[in-house]
C-alpha cells in the first residue's frame, strides 16, 4: 500500500490539501494528515477547521512514497518554518522518492530548502518571482524527476491525479477520475 504524507499548518489552502487526501484515499492509499504545530486541529486560510490524524513529529521514522504540500497563506509560510519538515523533504528528495507542492508552497517551501535547484517548476503567479527559474510558471502541473509542482487551488484535482498517476499508474488514475465524473 502506498503511503502519502500531507503536512498541514495553520492557514493551509483547504482545496489543495483535501484534494490530495481525497484522490489518494479513493485509490486505496494510506494518507497521513500531519499537523505542523502543537494542535491536531488546524484552521485553513478560509477559516475551515480540519483535524489532522497525527503530529508531524509522529511521522519522522516513517518512509513515505510521497510528501505533498498544500499552499495557502500563511500556511506555506508556516510549513517553511518547520525544521522537521525541511529535514523530511530533503531526505525524501535525497532518496529519490516523490515530493510535490502546489500554489505558494513550491516557491516558499521547496525553493527555500533548495529542492527546486536545477528543476522545472510552477507555482501560483503571485509567488513566481520567488522561483529561480520562471520558465514554466504558465504550466498547470510540472513534473521534473521526483518533484511535481502545481499552479494553484483551481488545479488541485489535476495536481493530485498527476501524483496518483506517477505513484500508482495510469489505470488507477483513470479509475479514480472516472469515479469523480472527470472521465468517462
Amino acid at each position: 500500500m502506498k503511503k502519502i504524507l500531507v503536512p498541514l499548518a495553520e492557514g493551509f489552502e483547504m482545496l489543495e490539501a483535501l484534494s490530495i487526501v481525497d484522490v489518494f484515499r479513493r485509490a486505496g492509499a494510506q494518507v497521513d494528515l500531519a499537523a505542523v504545530g502543537e494542535s491536531l486541529q488546524i484552521t485553513s486560510s478560509h477559516r475551515v477547521k480540519v483535524t489532522a490524524d497525527l503530529h508531524l513529529s509522529d511521522c519522522i521514522r516513517e518512509q513515505y512514497d510521497l510528501i505533498a504540500l498544500p499552499g495557502g497563506i500563511p500556511g506555506a509560510e508556516n510549513l517553511r518554518k518547520s525544521e522537521l519538515l525541511g529535514t523530511m523533504l530533503k531526505t525524501q528528495a535525497g532518496e529519490d522518492r516523490l515530493y510535490g507542492a502546489i500554489c505558494a508552497a513550491p516557491a516558499l517551501v521547496l525553493e527555500h530548502h533548495g529542492l527546486l535547484t536545477g528543476k522545472k517548476a510552477t507555482c501560483h503567479p503571485g509567488f513566481a518571482d520567488k522561483l529561480q527559474s520562471r520558465a514554466h510558471v504558465a504550466e498547470k502541473v510540472v513534473c521534473d524527476g521526483n518533484c511535481v509542482t502545481g499552479k494553484g487551488a483551481g488545479l488541485s484535482i489535476d495536481f493530485a491525479l498527476k501524483l496518483l498517476e506517477i505513484l500508482m499508474g495510469e489505470e488507477k488514475r483513470r479509475e479514480v477520475a472516472k469515479g469523480m465524473a472527470l472521465e468517462m
